[in-house]
């Protein structure tokens, strides 16, 4: 796991490197300069707008002064729209694609919230317009666009955020934990990250652990739920809210629950607030409880919050700094393009296209500003902005230090930057004036590496755990079993849409393995929709489906370039079947309508594979994400108990690819001889993991694809093992085994016994 640094709290004004000095001279200006207007478009709420204005007018001060005695000079010209009120998909079309005769857009900067960028990057992607989004934070909307040189990204996810809050609570001594967040692009990146990185840090969820909030909710049963399960212990609620009037409803709840409480509970919260609560609307009202807080600031050795607090008497809030470093990176950008428009170098490459626009665009030459490998670094004030201008201008290049920080971005587009700043701050409210920096009091600033060098939006997928499961050594379950005479499979994705594609792609692609390592089509019986392959969104690949592709890649066995649809055998559609019919299928009811179903006896092994969606109730969805409808705990259950009466199996393994999929697990513990592998526990989602940017889709998921190779690799590999490799590559939600007291050792138990060669 990345160690996170705490950075002392740097008070210090006389920042030499950072100074911005308005008593300077002002040379006098050249005349008959060449001049290069780009059009930025700013898409904000009217009222970040308003409380952002002084920096927008500060780095547009500091860019004119700085171009001031060069002959080639860039001029943005900004317009704004207002974010609540625009239809943001016509506006998005408008701005990419302009009517005769109107400017054109040459950058947009926005929008605030990361629900409203889909329809953004969608239409900038085919002109590569450079959309620079300070606070975009949502960590799915990153992951998608991890590869498009286009899609800039100012600030780290918000797993990161999320990261720093578990760990500032871990070393505040917080124990028991609880989560109340939006149920928007938002609040998902929270939700999806709570259990994980609270298990992580070995705190405590109560209850239910994490519940969506919305304007409006009655939060009185859950907290009696909390501070029950607390039993008078603190409870902190993190609280991960879009929208500022959300905070101020929940506090307001909050306090009326400690003022009539149920009877027989003694209840304590304390609150931890994400970056949202930062604004002067929740800063400033008395409905407000006292709380603590996390938000990316600027960086302490960039001097940037010390200056700004000098000029305007008060702390920037969230944004600021990385929106002062977006417009500045324009302006660099566009620079670069008019004086070295057959240069643009992105590490030292020339960047070329081999589909139109052709041409290097603004957002190359902004990459290839990042990606210098200059070793002068220029200041984000006036000063060191004049030094970056006349190099570019001179044909040379620029490493450009922001008010973020160094502004390290990714090896791969060079537009999501790698490390992020955040302030851990508290209210105070036994002040009750309208100083803003009274009310809010930085406690300490921390980063993910105490340097600023590394990357949570990369390097998070590739953590190394703290947590892993134990087992115990000297299980005898299974020793008495007979010997196996055949093996049979179940494979079923209940997934149907194309968003879903990697549901299905994991079941055909299990159907491989299997007919890999020696299953006949008699002895599987494979349940998908089978309507990915002749899709309309399947026009580059029609009749094939992928579960990972590369330009390089050589075909071996964990199936890269391979079509994982040919030659299956597809047994039923889903939507055919019922949760009857599935039951039917396991017990061997063979009918006219159910002719494919398995026959095993007291001397077979029976597979069990499932991907698809899950819900925190009861695991695996009867259905799409947005079903409503479990296949049921009891259900899964009963069908085992009846497979087990009847001497249907001499051992059963179930592999359970789905959010919440531990729900499984323990529904079948107790089980004689069945072992349950999920790829997250009761309380967790399960994250997808192989996107491919042509199709547009996730093609499959870790823990399918992990489980593909090492039993790929070694069918002898222990049941341990592979939890190991699972466990280790499996990001984002912890894989669990459960049942072992019931079905044998983990460390001599192998998975020959379901795949036999």
């Amino acid at each position: 796991m990345k160690y996170i640094k705490s950075i002392l709290i740097i008070l210090a004004l006389g920042l030499a490197a950072c100074s911005d000095n308005d008593k300077n001279e002002v040379p006098v200006e050249t005349p008959a300069a060449e001049v290069k207007t780009l059009n930025v478009d700013i898409v904000l709420p009217a009222d970040i707008q308003k409380q952002w204005q002084n920096t927008i007018d500060w780095a547009i001060a500091n860019i004119t002064k700085a171009q001031q005695m060069d002959d080639k000079r860039v001029e943005l010209n900004l317009r704004y729209h207002d974010e609540d009120t625009e239809n943001l998909n016509e506006l998005a079309y408008k701005l990419t694609h302009p009517d005769e005769g109107e400017d054109s857009c040459h950058a947009i900067i926005g929008p605030y919230y990361s629900d409203h960028a889909t329809a953004f990057l969608s239409y900038a992607a085919q002109t590569r317009l450079p959309v620079v989004m300070p606070t975009c934070t949502s960590a799915e909307l990153q992951r998608i666009n991890a590869r498009n040189t286009y899609a800039w990204f100012l600030t780290e996810s918000d797993i990161t955020q999320c990261e720093i809050m578990f760990s500032a609570i871990k070393t505040m001594k917080g124990n028991n934990v609880v989560l109340l967040y939006s149920d928007d692009n938002y609040g998902k990146s929270f939700f999806d990250w709570f259990n994980f990185l609270a298990t992580e840090n070995g705190l405590n969820i109560l209850g239910s652990g994490a519940r969506a909030f919305k304007e409006g909710d009655d939060l009185y049963d859950f907290f009696t739920e909390v501070s029950t399960a607390a039993e008078g212990e603190i409870v902190t609620v993190c609280l991960a809210l879009s929208n500022p009037s959300d905070y101020l409803e929940v506090s307001y709840q909050i306090d009326e629950f400690l003022s009539d409480p149920p009877e027989d509970i003694d209840p304590q919260f304390s609150l931890f607030c994400s970056d949202k609560a930062l604004s002067e609307e929740v800063v400033y009202s008395d409905e407000m409880l006292s709380f603590i807080g996390v938000s990316p600031v600027a960086s302490m050795n960039s001097g940037f919050s010390q200056v700004y607090r000098q000029r305007y008497s008060r702390l920037p809030l969230s944004g600021e700094a990385q929106l002062y470093d977006a417009l500045c990176l324009i302006a660099l950008g566009g620079i670069h393009q008019m004086c070295s428009p057959d240069k643009c170098l992105v590490y030292g490459k020339q960047v070329v296209y081999s589909s139109r626009p052709f041409e290097p665009g603004l957002t190359d030459y902004m990459r290839s500003v990042v990606a210098s490998y200059s070793q002068e670094v220029d200041q984000w004030n006036a000063e060191g902005l004049a030094r970056a201008f006349r190099a570019l201008t001179t044909g040379g290049s620029t490493a450009y230090f922001g008010a973020t920080g160094d502004l390290t971005f990714d090896e791969v587009t060079s537009t999501k930057v790698l490390n992020t700043n955040y302030m851990v701050w508290m209210t105070d409210y036994n002040y009750f004036g309208d100083d803003f920096n009274k009310k809010v009091i930085p406690i300490c600033y921390l980063s993910t590496s105490g340097t600023g060098n590394s990357a949570s939006t990369t390097t998070i997928w590739e953590r190394t755990k703290s947590y892993e499961q134990s087992f115990e050594t000297d299980i005898e379950a299974g020793n008495d079993l007979p010997d196996v005479s055949d093996h049979w499979a179940v494979v079923i994705s209940p997934s149907t849409t194309w968003g879903n594609y990697r549901h299905q792609a994991d079941a055909f692609a299990m159907y491989q393995t299997l007919r890999q390592h020696g299953y006949d089509d008699e002895h599987i019986v494979l349940i998908v929709e089978d309507n990915l392959a002749d899709s309309p969104n399947n026009k580059d690949y029609p009749g094939q489906i992928f579960v990972e592709r590369s330009d390089d890649a050589i075909i071996h066995d964990d199936l890269v370039n391979l079509d994982v649809r040919k030659g299956a055998k597809v047994d039923y559609h889903f939507s055919a079947l019922t949760r009857e019919d599935v039951a039917d299928i396991m017990l061997g009811r063979q009918s006219d309508r159910l002719p494919e179903v398995i026959h095993p006896t007291a001397n077979s092994d029976v597979f069990f594979f499932w991907s698809g969606h899950g819900g925190s109730a009861q695991g695996p969805l009867w259905g799409n994400e947005d079903a409503n409808t479990y296949f049921g705990t009891e259900r899964i259950s009963s069908i085992v108990s009846e497979m087990n009466e009847a001497g249907m199996y001499r051992r059963m393994m179930f592999a359970i690819e789905t959010c919440f999929s531990g729900k499984w697990g323990e529904a079948l513990t107790g089980q004689p001889n069945v072992l349950v592998l999920t790829a997250a526990n009761p309380r967790e989602t399960s994250k997808a993991d192989v996107h491919d940017r042509e199709l547009g889709v996730y093609l499959s998921n870790a823990y399918a694809r992990t489980f593909r190779k090492y039993v790929n690799q070694n069918n002898q590999i222990t049941l341990r093992d592979l939890y190991i490799e699972l466990a280790k590559t499996t990001n984002g939600s912890h894989v669990s085994i459960y049942n072992e007291r019931n079905y044998g050792s983990v460390y001599t138990n192998t998975m020959a016994d379901y795949f036999p060669r």
